[in-house]
């Protein structure tokens, strides 16, 4: 489960006759009781929303290595919701969360390097290094933008048949955004073409299973 499904399924059913108990926890140190005090303070869920307050929750947690809280923390300092706006910082968070797997932070460093940001040059080849690992762990926005690179040809080299895979793995995944690439790549290349990349997939699909 993505830190983004966590977090969702967690607002959803965390009920508030559990608040004092899970502040209890938190204040005695439970790394997982901190994240989600935190969680509920920045986005204002039960409580009252304090930004500030659900970022001091996250920090003790993601200091203890809970990957959501650090995952969470950085797009915090990314979007500067309720902390200062830090590039270097949201990336070393993202990185600790990244390192153990987490796809979201993947999918976030990748749209890091994407483009140049204050402190942080683009970098391609990080860029690809980090889109490609949460790719690979199925995670859609990360699929689509390979799709969508590997379709454009202007940041790294062209492959239409890479394309269509990411792309439809992607839809697959129900990324809305990967469909109008999709039928845009489709649009230029010959019915020939689709049934060859199609038939390939299919096969590669049917060695990993």
């Amino acid at each position: 489960m993505s830190t983004a499904e966590l977090l969702q399924q967690f607002l959803l059913e965390f009920e508030k006759q559990d608040l004092e108990k899970l502040t209890r926890e938190a204040e005695e140190g439970d790394a997982l009781a901190q994240f989600k005090l935190g969680a509920l303070y920045a986005n204002g869920h039960i409580v009252e929303s304090d930004p500030v307050k659900g970022a001091r929750w996250l920090r003790r947690a993601a200091k203890q290595g809970e990957v959501a809280a650090q995952t969470i923390l950085g797009w915090m300092y990314e979007k500067g919701e309720g902390i200062a706006q830090n590039y270097t910082t949201a990336l070393e968070w993202y990185l600790k969360a990244a390192e153990a797997n987490d796809s979201d932070a993947q999918c976030a460093l990748g749209d890091i390097y994407l483009e140049s940001r204050p402190g942080i040059e683009a970098n391609t080849k990080l860029m690809l290094k980090w889109y490609e690992r949460a790719a690979n762990a199925n995670h859609p926005k990360a699929q689509y933008m390979l799709g969508k690179l590997l379709a454009e040809g202007t940041r790294v080299a062209q492959n239409d048949e890479a394309a269509f895979q990411w792309l439809t793995l992607a839809i697959i995944n129900e990324s809305e955004p990967a469909q109008k690439e999709l039928a845009m790549l489709t649009a230029r290349l010959g019915s020939d073409q689709i049934e060859l990349f199609r038939n390939n997939m299919m096969a590669n699909f049917g060695q990993m299973h």
